[in-house]
């Protein structure tokens, strides 16, 4: 059962897990010459992404990106009064944003996220993503 299935999707999840799928395919083709990707999410989504890929550009260690990003999740949160589907939204950002900047296989965490990818996510997979996976990652996640 995934998140979608029991009400906790929003609009926004689906252009957060698109910008990281764009994001990953730049990163395989180009690294980080061309990032950060332009970012169209609304606040409080917009500002956090921002940070969070600031954070990813400037590699700092693990442990410190960790407790930053924390932070920064803590203050958005802190700021607002958010609906369980918008704090879900910026989890995803953090957690993307740390997985695939320090796990040595980020597609691990990204690919098992599926269960919470709305139609428009799916469809921009089968179309921009899957196609542009290195072959190696694509035989060993049966893509």
């Amino acid at each position: 059962m995934g998140v979608r299935s029991i009400g906790y999707d929003s609009e926004n999840l689906d252009t957060i897990i698109c910008y990281f799928m764009k994001t990953i395919i730049e990163l395989e083709q180009n690294g980080v010459l061309n990032l950060p990707l332009k970012n169209t999410l609304d606040e409080p989504y917009k500002t956090f992404l921002d940070t969070a890929i600031e954070i990813f550009m400037r590699s700092p260690s693990t442990e410190i990106a960790h407790l930053i990003l924390d932070a920064e999740y803590d203050c958005t949160l802190n700021n607002g009064h958010f609906s369980t589907e918008t704090i879900l939204g910026l989890k995803l950002i953090k957690e993307f944003t740390l997985h695939i900047r320090y796990d040595t296989d980020y597609y691990e965490y990204f690919l098992a996220t599926e269960n919470i990818w709305g139609l428009n996510a799916i469809e921009y997979a089968h179309l921009n993503f899957y196609p542009y996976l290195p072959q190696d990652i694509k035989v060993k996640y049966s893509i």
